[in-house]
């Protein structure tokens, strides 16, 4: 077990009195301070170094998080937020002690969903599992979008941290369809963010609908893991639920050349999102955990969802999707395009598992350990990103676990190689490997997110001095005693 590393932050008022607080604050049932109780929330699923919290919580309300948020920053006691702990880069792990907050137990209603304007009003523990169902059960002609991850992971932690989903290539980063936030401050002040900002207490289900034309607040929230408040509430955008979708596959022989096809394919503004992996990755959908490439194989694989109101539209779209795919290979790019549900069918059922989300996909989850370099990516330098990045997977014998994006049809993209590992087994080699994959990166421009406390380490050197000033003085501004997560971006 690894005991966090010596602080001062019981200075201001015993560890003892802390513990009769948050009992006076949550209740005894809701407060635990033991060893056994705290080791879960010491690590994630990464080779981050593991820290133990001195108290976990369970809160139930908004008014109980404000008492313990001016107690904590009255007494510099450090709080982390933490949904359901399915997560990299150690983002919850609590690097200076103190207590976490865990939101998955008990915060965790669906409080609105808004039919006309289409958006769904949530708490931080809600799960894409949890709003997948209501959404099916109550109002199926809506849609959210859904991530490369397990039901039991949260909504809220992934729109703040701008994850990606299934509907990338059309609508963006998740942090673009936050409609609006209730968070509180470190003073204990509760502030909403967006068109629900008017009223003095409470605001209307239905104002939660627009994130401008006001001064945008909202950036001091997104992406900041944490570090500058509490966030208790959260809207996110839903859309429309199309009667009629289809995926295609399309298989690409050379490693390079997915990269033209996935920016060609982006543009054309027909598919709901391009995830693009290695066909090491394919390999392993099929049962086979350490593939390896046999000579004369495609190199990648990539999944092209598509969506429509009607039958004809659909098979305009795929006419499109068709004609696109005989340009390039005109141009002598080797792609051919499958029906996935055929190509499930005669090989595996498994592959289901990456269309049916959100869902448990089991390539990620066969070892114990999961680590990768997620970042956003120009979508001009994805030839060089493969090119480099491939021989490192090979040069420490791992199989190369590659997986790409293109957002908003063809803003930018996402690059991220991914290592899976047994945990506790050989985590020297993975952070070796990681780090070498990260100084590659990071030389070409690529921009990490959900980022682990040594990644922003190194990037802080490349990172023009005027952001990272303006950076400390909104962090010293918002959180002066430096309560909030601290540590995360070095902190």
């Amino acid at each position: 077990m690894t005991e966090t590393k010596q602080r001062k932050i019981y200075d201001k008022v015993s560890k003892e009195k802390v513990e009769q607080k948050l009992i006076e604050i949550f209740g005894s049932e809701n407060v635990t301070g033991k060893s056994v109780d705290l080791y879960p929330y010491s690590y994630d699923m990464t080779e981050c170094e593991a820290h133990m919290p001195d108290f976990v919580v369970l809160p139930e309300n908004e008014e109980q998080l404000v008492r313990l948020v001016k107690y904590c920053n009255t007494n510099a006691i450090p709080i982390v937020p933490y949904i359901s702990g399915n997560n990299v880069g150690g983002l919850t792990i609590p690097e200076k002690g103190g207590i976490v907050i865990d939101f998955g137990k008990k915060m965790n209603r669906i409080l609105h969903i808004d039919e006309n304007m289409m958006y769904a009003l949530l708490e931080p523990g809600v799960t894409f599992g949890q709003l997948y169902k209501y959404l099916e059960d109550n109002y199926p002609h809506l849609r959210y979008s859904y991530p490369f991850a397990p039901p039991y992971a949260g909504v809220v932690g992934n729109a703040i941290l701008s994850g990606m989903n299934n509907l990338s290539c059309k609508i963006g980063s998740m942090g673009d369809s936050i409609n609006g936030l209730e968070v509180i401050t470190a003073d204990g002040s509760i502030a909403r963010i967006g068109s629900c900002f008017y009223g003095k207490d409470e605001a209307d289900d239905d104002s939660w609908w627009c994130r401008y034309p006001m001064p945008d607040l909202m950036g001091l929230f997104i992406n900041w893991q944490g570090m500058t408040g509490l966030v208790t509430k959260c809207a996110v955008q839903l859309w429309p639920n199309p009667p009629f979708k289809k995926t295609y596959l399309a298989i690409v022989f050379g490693l390079e050349a997915i990269a033209p096809v996935m920016r060609e394919v982006g543009r054309i503004e027909v598919v709901d999102d391009i995830s693009a992996v290695s066909i090491e990755v394919v390999k392993m959908a099929i049962e086979i955990p350490e593939p390896t490439k046999i000579e004369g194989e495609p190199d990648f694989a990539a999944l092209f969802p598509v969506s429509a109101k009607t039958e004809n539209q659909m098979n305009a779209k795929k006419e499109i999707l068709d004609s696109t795919i005989k340009k390039l290979q005109d141009q002598g790019i080797k792609v051919i395009l499958v029906d996935v549900d055929e190509f499930s069918r005669l090989f595996n059922l498994r592959v289901r598992c990456y269309l049916d989300l959100p869902s448990v996909v089991l390539t990620l989850v066969e070892y114990s350990g999961l680590t990768w370099f997620g970042s956003y990516a120009p979508t001009h330098k994805l030839e060089e990103l493969i090119r480099e990045v491939y021989p490192i997977f090979l040069k420490y014998n791992v199989p190369p676990f590659i997986y790409m994006k293109i957002m908003k049809h063809g803003h930018y993209g996402i690059f991220r190689p991914i290592i899976r590992y047994k945990k506790f087994e050989n985590e020297e080699k993975i952070h070796q490997l990681l780090e070498e994959i990260t100084e590659v990166c990071i030389n070409k421009g690529c921009i990490p997110y959900k980022t682990p406390v040594w990644m922003t380490e190194k990037m802080r050197k490349k990172i023009n001095p005027g952001w990272l000033k303006l950076f400390d003085k909104i962090k010293n501004c918002m959180d002066p005693n430096n309560i909030f997560n601290p540590g995360r971006w070095n902190t």
